[in-house]
């Protein structure tokens, strides 16, 4: 008995798409904005836009850090069974983004004028830098509270809503564009306008979307606890030093570009910018879609299904990378056209869809590694990844005269590298103590070399599931397991699997994990559909179809479910007294 892929593709790629839309989404407002500025102002507007793109960042710094830590903490606790704790930092998460939301805009508003004047070195770009500058400063906390429902609808495995919400967004954006530059003739007052009402109309409709249907996650003011906050900051420390980094980096390559050439090469890099930007959508969307998977098999130590989840985001994630990247080099006219700059873009745009490929797989690892509890590790690779790699590369391609773009592959290999160096060295240092410490994932393969776990997948049909009832036997017989317990695995898995199968119609696969540790064995069963709870229905316990599963209660020592991300996880546990009756 073998653990596939089929179930966990299914529920990846379910995720997969409305996850980089709503990625996307967060991204595609800046590139709108710099289309239609560039086209009613010219390149000094696009420029401008591009120049206050740090802000924008800055700002995602600290929405990305709350959503994304509390996002990790709540997949983690449901891995565990843990749904208070689940729903307790989902709430702590939305107040701390009111808070700081509300203090980050009234320092924003008043600091706006020195920040505009940093931002553009005082030149000629001021006046638009502290326009877009001060309606973006107003809008800090609907961009901050955007980010939370992202990572729950997601959780909640509401995807459609997630994708109506992107659609709302981009088209609300897009119009608002049009109607307040072009027919009200406000400039770039309308374009930061545009995104700023766009922003919070999506923000409504994804917290309404939460509290409707089904749902785990509902908004209730609580205490701030100090030690779930400091949770939340570190688990969330990746995302948010990814954005700082970015912030950082675009300051400094801003101020670079602007030194050497002026505005019109600051406004080339505007668009190869704002293109990586909207490649960030699949960059940060793949590993997004995986996230709470990954963090929920961590703490289930489920290593079988990480290791899949890791191939799928690298495979499907190359495969839409190259698609993109190939999409993009062959529109460079258009784009030449679209953005009225006079520089050739072809060059350019290899450079960027050769960066985006490497970039991709930095950042599947960077976001396994946040979500295993290697917090420290991918911090490091993103600062290696959003920073010190791009910035030094750049400044050693321009100080010795090369083609300034190749910074971008360059600096995304030396990425891949750095990361093999650190993860070798942490390797090498814990193998000493966890000899089971597997090289490239650093996980804890204990379990399943010393055959304490099984992982296989099953189609629901009853010829199969008898099969499989017989075959565990073998893993039984392996762990020292007397008739009587191996009696409970073989009717678990039947009656279970066949209510499951009757409940839940349609299912090509199931996924399933029998245990024998040294306290209890057990059976944990994931499934898709919509939500069923075998325990739940006390009524159904006395029909005679359901007698299996009443007796299976009464021979556990424990009994759980959860339904997270449309997947129903069942946790059956039993008393493992094998030593006892020796």
């Amino acid at each position: 008995m073998n653990r596939d892929n089929k179930f966990l593709k299914v529920q990846y790629l379910k995720n997969l798409f409305p996850i980089i839309f709503s990625v996307l989404g967060g991204t595609i407002n800046a590139l709108i904005d710099s289309v239609f500025v560039s086209l009613f102002l010219g390149e000094e507007g696009l420029a401008a836009v591009n120049v206050c793109m740090p802000i924008y960042l800055v700002i995602c710094t600290f929405g990305s850090l709350i959503a994304a830590g509390a996002s990790v903490m709540s997949s983690q606790a449901t891995g565990k069974d843990d749904m208070k704790r689940a729903v307790w930092c989902y709430r702590v998460a939305f107040m701390m983004n009111i808070i700081l939301g509300a203090v980050f805009t009234a320092a924003g508003i008043l600091l706006c004028d020195p920040i505009s004047g940093l931002l553009s070195q005082n030149g000629s770009l001021k006046d638009y830098v502290y326009i877009y500058s001060f309606i973006t400063m107003i809008g800090i906390l609907p961009t901050m509270l955007s980010y939370l429902p992202m990572y729950y609808l997601q959780m909640e495995g509401k995807m459609k809503h997630i994708t109506v919400s992107m659609i709302m967004m981009i088209t609300l954006d897009t119009m608002l564009d049009w109607v307040l530059m072009y027919i009200f003739d406000m400039g770039i007052y309308g374009a930061a306008f545009a995104s700023l009402f766009s922003c919070l109309i999506t923000c409504i409709y994804s917290y309404i979307s939460m509290e409707t249907g089904y749902s785990n996650y509902h908004i209730k003011p609580v205490s701030l606890k100090l030690s779930y906050i400091k949770e939340i900051i570190r688990y969330g420390s990746p995302s948010a030093l990814g954005n700082f980094t970015d912030a950082a980096k675009l300051l400094l390559l801003n101020a670079l570009f602007l030194k050497l050439g002026g505005a019109s090469v600051v406004a080339v890099w505007a668009v190869i910018n704002s293109l990586s930007e909207l490649a960030v959508s699949i960059t940060s969307g793949v590993p997004q879609a995986a996230a709470p998977m990954v963090a929920a098999y961590y703490t289930a130590r489920e290593n079988s299904g990480l290791r899949i989840l890791m191939k799928l985001q690298i495979k499907y994630g190359l495969t839409i990378a190259a698609i993109f990247g190939i999409i993009l080099t062959a529109m460079h006219l258009p784009l030449e056209m679209v953005f009225s700059v006079s520089e050739r873009l072809f060059l350019p745009l290899v450079c960027l869809s050769v960066y985006i490929l490497f970039d991709l797989i930095s950042s599947v690892f960077i976001s396994f590694f946040q979500t295993t509890d290697r917090v420290l590790l991918s911090n490091i690779l993103v600062v290696f990844r959003r920073f010190l790699f791009p910035v030094g590369t750049a400044a050693l391609v321009l100080f010795f005269g090369g083609y300034t773009w190749l910074f971008l592959p360059i600096g995304s290999i030396l990425t891949i590298l750095a990361g093999m160096i650190c993860t070798a060295i942490v390797w090498r240092s814990e193998s000493k103590v966890k000899r089971y410490l597997s090289k490239l994932l650093l996980l804890d393969d204990y379990l399943e070399r010393e055959k304490k776990v099984i992982d296989f997948s099953i189609v629901p049909e009853n010829e199969i599931i008898c099969n499989a009832s017989e075959q565990i036997i073998d893993f039984c017989s392996e762990n020292k397991m007397n008739s009587r317990q191996t009696m409970k695995l073989q009717l678990a898995i039947e009656e279970l699997l066949t209510i499951i199968a009757r409940k839940n119609t349609g299912m090509e696969s199931i996924d399933l994990r029998a245990f024998a540790l040294d306290d209890v064995i057990g059976l944990r069963i994931r499934c898709a559909g919509h939500r069923y709870n075998p325990f739940e229905n006390q009524a159904d316990i006395d029909d005679d179809e359901m007698l299996g599963i009443a007796i299976l209660i009464r021979l556990s020592k424990n009994v759980s479910f959860t339904y997270s991300l449309g997947i129903n996880v069942i946790n059956i546990a039993f008393e493992n007294n094998t030593n006892v009756n020796k």
